[in-house]
């Protein structure tokens, strides 16, 4: 295609480039030229020698034959050639755990999710398995994982905060979002204290604890199998042996073996208020960290539970603060409560 070009000499084509671009003449669909002598620049259609600026080195108007400069998408999104209104419905964003892309869709888009599977890998080449979330399901909460495009292996090596997580998404739940979570909690220790991660999954609290902050040590307890085998399998891998303790069973029962502590994580949001009454009575003083789903409008319902779980225990505490992790659905949130017991 003929396009309105721009040769200047060389030693004066960062001056002319800024100049073109002042002036909002330039047209980056088309990529940037050289020659022996010029840089050539692909002016917009009407740029003509009079709308040029006065100021620029010699240079020569031509008339070229360009081809468009290959433009990468902003968004994986753009790749799926989908109907507006379906396309409308993609979601923005996707979780990403190691190499592994899973995403969640509304209903309209399942008969398209082999498409936006393919968009995915296609966008984000470090991916080499797309999965569609069906859901959290089980007694132990596991996403419904269906392999949409990729292989068929699922185990992966996640990296936060200079941890590596070794795990398989479809036989443990983890969540990439809590990343700047855990972290927060790991720099609100200051002293050598002894934490316990009640529901601790492959490790991502302690793990994170026991790395990025001065406690003592830090034990980690879950009923799933599959997590503790993992969970042992990161404390290895990260040089934590010596710091950090997995054991598997009833948390409940396992910590009372194991005390005393001075700060609890409570990471199990459906359910962990069923459990605050015994996390409360391993703690003569100490920080709780209780994670909760709240219903929109729901803030002052929990801290009302908490305070009456805390009289019914005979215990004396105060929550320190509060603060929204992330958006689960439209209408809940996944939020945590920093509670001071004694």
């Amino acid at each position: 295609m003929q396009r309105p070009c721009l040769a200047v000499k060389t030693r004066s084509a960062e001056k002319a480039r800024r100049a073109l671009a002042e002036a909002g003449l330039l047209d980056n669909r088309y990529p940037v030229l050289k020659d022996e002598k010029f840089v050539i620049f692909p002016l917009l259609d009407g740029s003509y020698p009079e709308n040029i600026p006065d100021d620029l080195a010699k240079y020569e108007f031509r008339e070229m034959e360009m081809e468009p400069r290959k433009m990468r998408p902003r968004s994986f999104k753009e790749i799926v050639d989908l109907p507006f209104e379906l396309s409308e419905l993609i979601p923005s964003s996707y979780d990403i755990i190691g190499e592994i892309g899973i995403i969640r869709l509304p209903d309209e888009l399942l008969p398209h999710k082999m498409e936006i599977a393919r968009a995915m890998r296609e966008f984000n080449r470090n991916l080499k398995t797309v999965c569609l979330d069906r859901g959290v399901k089980g007694e132990f909460r596991l996403r419904d994982l269906e392999v949409l495009d990729g292989l068929m292996n699922l185990e992966t090596t996640h990296v936060e905060n200079n941890l590596r997580f070794k795990l398989d998404p479809s036989k443990v739940y983890f969540s990439p979002r809590l990343a700047t979570e855990r972290m927060r909690v790991a720099r609100s220790i200051e002293t050598e204290e002894r934490v316990l991660d009640m529901f601790s999954g492959v490790g991502p609290f302690a793990l994170n604890i026991a790395m990025h902050s001065p406690a003592e040590s830090v034990v980690g307890i879950d009923l799933n199998p599959d997590c503790i085998h993992y969970f042992q399998n990161n404390i290895t891998l990260n040089s934590l042996d010596e710091k950090v303790e997995a054991y598997l069973g009833d948390s409940g029962e396992v910590a009372s073996t194991l005390v005393p502590f001075d700060r609890i994580v409570m990471n199990l949001p459906h359910s962990s208020m069923d459990h605050l009454p015994f996390a409360l009575l391993l703690l003569e003083q100490g920080n709780i960290h209780l994670y909760r789903m709240v219903e929109e409008g729901g803030f002052m319902n929990e801290v009302a539970r908490i305070m009456e779980i805390a009289r019914n225990e005979g215990e004396d505490i105060s929550i320190l603060g509060s603060r929204e992790v992330h958006n689960y659905s439209p209408s809940r949130s996944m939020m945590v409560f920093d509670i001071r017991v004694g």
